[in-house]
């Protein structure tokens, strides 16, 4: 993903989407990516689910601020490359 950082005011706390499969591990691999990428996230606190009507998907909100543009497109290439994620918004 390739931000127009011009448009960022950085710090840049925002709310972030990730759809998937509900019978796949998202949740752990959405954990492990944003901890790898955010040094005070905190899935207890900042990570929130909801099962799609039929139960076949899950989306999670996870409350996060970014620090900057390389954080920002590190965190959505992780999640670009992550056979779990089918949709990040």
């Amino acid at each position: 993903m390739a931000i127009q950082e011009h448009l960022w005011e950085f710090p840049h706390a925002m709310q972030l989407k990730v759809m998937g499969a509900a019978d796949a591990p998202l949740e752990q691999a959405l954990i492990d990516i944003l901890s790898t990428h955010l040094d005070d996230f905190d899935a207890a606190s900042h990570l929130t689910s909801k099962p799609s009507s039929k139960g076949t998907f899950v989306s999670f909100t996870a409350q996060v601020t970014m620090r900057n543009r390389e954080q920002v497109e590190a965190i959505y290439k992780a999640l670009n490359e992550c056979p779990h994620v089918k949709m990040t918004i």
